[in-house]
This record gives structure tokens, sequence and C-alpha cells, in this order.
């Protein structure tokens, strides 16, 4: 099946991934500053703009897709059976979604009537997580972070005096689901890329159908294509399967092609690959300036035209990063590595700092929180917590789900 595909690990997959997760953990911490280019943050609801902020989560989903097939054919050449790789898929769904509902809960604070402040609380949080998921953690501290997980859960209580709910999924949740239904997708499919082809196609149009037209260019109603009511069957159907209008699944999805295609093509010489990884990368360009006569650039809608083009910056990434691993020129960038093996950790570090530094009431100068300073000021930060997860791995802290 697909074994032969992916016997070795793929490199230029950890780089991209380490990339866009330092990226991520840098326009994260955008927040703390006065002011910046509005080219760097993210677009306002329904307007029409791409922000370097609204690149990051998509090519990351993109960066998950193309792990999968890895991942579970590695799984299935030591011998695991289909039943036990679907057990890890859920298990691994599983604990994105419980962490991405418990950080997105945070988020809106806790009631000054809670047993604990809200930065005390995302800090046993933080433990909690560590304790359960953690890769050299031992059985007994992995219930103990379970039992504290359940405790954190029951004396929740927000400002407005609610408990904990699925507010909406958040980044990790997001990610769980989107991972979900690809890698499930994947057990059936394998590396065979006309199934593949066919499930990405069948997401296209289930987002064409269900991401509402730019104003003006319908006439109906709702404002979806074709005049498609609000609700509809198809809708239902979609959101019953946690996948909306499909956006995320088809980024991620994306991936899954792209690294069956890449195996497929190991072969070939290297400037095949290099005129193939162009010729894709300007298909998706063409067809992300054609679909935005219909739809605008909206990450926040998950519109055709945010999916096209992300899915464009994330191909001519790895297109740029496999040509230097395959020439043995990309060992500049092998400081960016425990943010490729350590993803979960240093998503999870600048938490952890945001908490530590409240409850020690500490805190960056102003005249560090404008303009220029203040954008050296995220990129020092986030290089730190690039430091920081290495410095976790070197004792043994390192999620791993």
């Amino acid at each position: 099946m697909g074994q032969q595909y992916f016997a070795s690990r793929n490199h230029a997959i950890d780089l991209l991934r380490a990339m866009i997760m330092v990226l991520m953990v840098f326009v994260n911490d955008l927040w703390r500053i006065a002011s910046y280019p509005s080219w760097l943050g993210h677009a306002a609801v329904g307007e029409d703009f791409l922000g370097l902020s609204d690149i990051v989560f998509p090519c990351f989903l993109f960066v998950v897709g193309m792990s999968i097939p890895y991942a579970l054919e590695g799984r299935y050449a030591k011998g695991k059976c289909t039943r036990s790789t679907l057990r890890h898929i859920l298990t691994r769904s599983l604990a994105l979604m419980v962490m991405g509902v418990f950080l997105v809960n945070t988020e809106s604070g806790i009631s000054p009537d809670a047993f604990m402040p809200n930065t005390v609380y995302k800090l046993f949080l933080l433990v909690a997580f560590f304790l359960i998921w953690n890769y050299k953690s031992f059985k007994v501290l992995q219930i103990a972070g379970v039992v504290l997980l359940l405790f954190l859960a029951l004396i929740f209580k927000d400002p407005s005096g609610g408990y904990l709910s699925v507010r909406w999924w958040g980044i990790l949740g997001l990610i769980g689901w989107s991972y979900l239904f690809c890698a499930v997708t994947y057990i059936f499919t394998r590396a065979r890329l006309k199934y593949i082809v066919a499930v990405w196609v069948a997401l296209l149009l289930v987002n064409i159908l269900l991401t509402p037209l730019r104003e003006g260019v319908s006439a109906s109603e709702s404002g979806l294509l074709f005049g498609l009511p609000k609700p509809n069957f198809l809708g239902d159907f979609a959101d019953a399967l946690h996948v909306g209008n499909g956006h995320t699944q088809l980024l991620t999805m994306g991936g899954v092609m792209l690294s069956v295609i890449s195996m497929k093509m190991d072969s070939m010489k290297v400037s095949t690959k290099a005129l193939t990884a162009a010729g894709a990368v300007i298909v998706l360009l063409l067809a992300t300036w054609l679909t935005r006569q219909w739809w605008i650039m909206d990450k926040i809608g998950g519109s055709l035209p945010w999916v096209l083009v992300s899915s464009a910056i994330a191909v001519g990434m790895y297109a740029i990063l496999s040509w230097l691993v395959s020439i043995r020129r990309a060992g500049w960038l092998n400081f960016l590595k425990p943010a490729g093996t350590a993803t979960l950790t240093c998503y999870l570090v600048p938490h952890l700092i945001y908490s530590l530094m409240t409850i020690f009431g500490l805190s960056t100068p102003e005249w560090m929180n404008e303009g220029i300073i203040g954008i050296i000021n995220c990129i020092c930060f986030s290089l730190f917590c690039l430091f920081m997860t290495w410095i976790l791995g070197k004792i043994g802290l390192k999620l791993k789900i």
C-alpha cells in the first residue's frame, strides 16, 4: 500500500512545521503591542483582506495533513493494526479537543467568586496537561493529571457565572476535528491518490456551496451559490460531522495530497519537482484570483480564496525547504527544530510564560510595546519560547499525544 513511500522521516516537513509554529507564537504575541502595521494582524469580520496572522493557522493545518501519511504508515510499518491506529487517532483528536476547550474558556477570564484567579487556574491547567500527555509520564502521574483536570473543570466559573462549556473549539480543538476527519479518511484511502483527490474535491464542493458569496454577487436571501436556503440538508450534515463549510478539512486534506504526490515523485529529477511545485503554486494563485470574483478573502468565514492562497503559500514553502534539505543546505535552520518536534509544547509555552509573568508582577516597559521596538519584542519573545521548548525537552518535559 503506502508503506514503501513513507519509510523515512521527512525533515522538510519538520522544518515547515517548526517555522509555522514559531510564526504562530509571534503573531499570537502581537496583542501586547500598542501599534503595528495592519498587514501583520488579522482581518476584521467580513473584511476582504489577508494579513500575516491570517495565513499561519491554515498553513499549520496544511502541515498537519502532510504529517498524516508518515505517521499512519509508520504505525502500519511497525505492525500496528487498523483498530489500534483508529484508537490512536481518536485519542489524539480527543486530547486536542479537551485542551482547546479548556484554553478557550480561560480566554474570557474567571469570576471573582471562583476558587482561584485566572492566571493561577491556567498554570494548574498547564500542569495537568503535562502530567497527562508528557511523553515520559508514568501512569500514576497521568491519573493525577486527570484528577486535577476534572477538579479544574468543576470549579471553573466565568465572569458572568457560566460553567465550563464548548464556547468554540479553539485552535487546538479545530486542529483535532480536522485531524480526526482526515486521518480516518486516510485509513480508507492510504496512498491511493485518486481517492485522496476525490475527497479533496468533495470538500471543495462543500466549501463552494456553503460559503456566502461576496455582497452583490448573489440575489438570494441566503447569499449562497445557486440560492441554497439556510439552513439546508448539506449544511446540517456537514455540521453533524463538525465539517462546517469544509475549510479546515480542505486545507488538511490538501497537505495529505501533497505528501502523497511528493513521495510518488521522489525518484524524479530535482528540476522536474521544482517545475511541478511552481506549476502548482501558479495554478493555486490563479484559482485564488478567479474565486475572488465570487467570494471575499475571509479567514473567519473560511472562504475558498483564503483556502487556496494559503495552500499556495504552504506548497511554495515546502518546495523551498524540501530543495534545501535535498542539497544539504538546510542546516542553518536547525535551531528551529524544537518547534518542529515538540510543537504542542512550543504552542503552550507562551501561556506558561504569560501566567508566570502575571503572578510575579513582571512586564515589559511601555516603550518596548510600541511600533518597531514592539515588533522586535515579539520576535525575541517567539525565539525565547523556542529556547524554552528546547530546555523543557532536555529535562524530559515534552507533550506527545
